[in-house]
Order: structure tokens, then C-alpha cells, then sequence
């Protein structure tokens, strides 16, 4: 079972959870995130980013994974929140470090989504990015597929 704010799935769930159907929170989640305020992230949005950061690494689905990514561009560029981009970051960064070779679409978007980073900001895809690179315990798989799109410059940012 998958159950918010843990690390990884659990075996039975917790005495004081709830259970709830994937399809009813993204419905839930959805609604919320149509009516929220600018610059606000509905609570059950915030739980389906969550979901989605943390199922996608072991059950990938192609429209699931899409949903997830195109909704938390649109939520950073139109309602000014970054709760979904900091899952989408999380989800990236957990591929990457995962025993199973990445995604050769999602090794691209990673670097995508890096060499977008504004370079006046904090840029957290591009720190993770430079953590797991330099580490020696990445993935060699993942280390060759991630490079098939890291272009001189940002090479550069990973290694110096």
C-alpha cells in the first residue's frame, strides 16, 4: 500500500488510515486544483503529486506519468505553485538512482527540465542532478542514458 508521507509502500495499512480509490482522489484533486486560488495547492492535489512521485517509480503508465508532468508545468506557470514540479523533481531524481535503467523519455525531460531551471533561482533539478552525477554509485545504465542529452555547458555545471 501506498500511504502519504512514506518513503516506500507498507505491507498493511496503518490502524488510523482511510482507504480512498485512485480514481476518486484524482476527481477530488482535480476539482480542488480547478477552484484553488492562485499560488495555492489544494491538499488532495498535493497528496496525487505524492502518489504520482512515488507510483510512477515502480508501476510506470505513460498517461499517468504525462498527467503528472503537464499539470505541474501548469501549476508552476499559471498558479504560481511549485508543489507539483518539487514531486516531479523527486520522481526524476528517484528514477535515476533506481536499479531499473531510466526511461530514455524520461532521461530527456530530466535534462530538459534541468537546462530550464532559471539560473537566478535555487535551480533543485540541476543540484539533484549534480548530486547523483557525481556520486559513484549511480547506475552506469542510467549515467550513459542521462549523457546521451547533457549537452557541453551543462556537463560543465555537473562536473565543476
Amino acid at each position: 500500500f501506498w500511504v502519504k508521507d512514506m518513503d516506500t509502500p507498507v505491507e498493511s495499512l496503518p490502524l488510523d488510515a482511510t482507504h480512498e480509490s485512485y480514481a476518486h482522489l484524482r476527481s477530488k484533486a482535480l476539482d480542488h486544483r480547478n477552484n484553488a486560488p492562485t499560488g495555492n495547492c489544494p491538499y488532495d492535489m498535493d497528496v496525487l503529486y505524492q502518489f504520482w512521485s512515488h507510483f510512477l517509480i515502480r508501476n510506470f503508465n505513460t498517461r499517468m506519468y504525462d498527467e503528472f508532468r503537464r499539470f505541474a508545468f501548469e501549476d508552476a506557470a499559471q498558479n504560481l505553485s511549485d508543489v507539483g514540479l518539487r514531486n516531479l523533481i523527486k520522481f526524476y531524481g528517484e528514477s535515476l538512482s533506481s536499479e531499473t535503467t531510466i526511461r530514455t523519455r524520461i532521461a530527456r525531460h530530466y535534462v530538459d527540465l534541468v537546462k530550464l531551471e532559471n539560473a537566478d533561482a535555487s535551480r533543485p533539478a540541476l543540484i539533484q542532478l549534480r548530486s547523483a552525477w557525481r556520486n559513484g554509485a549511480l547506475n552506469l545504465k542510467n549515467r550513459k542514458r542521462i549523457s546521451d542529452f547533457i549537452d557541453d555547458e551543462l556537463r560543465s555545471l555537473l562536473e565543476n
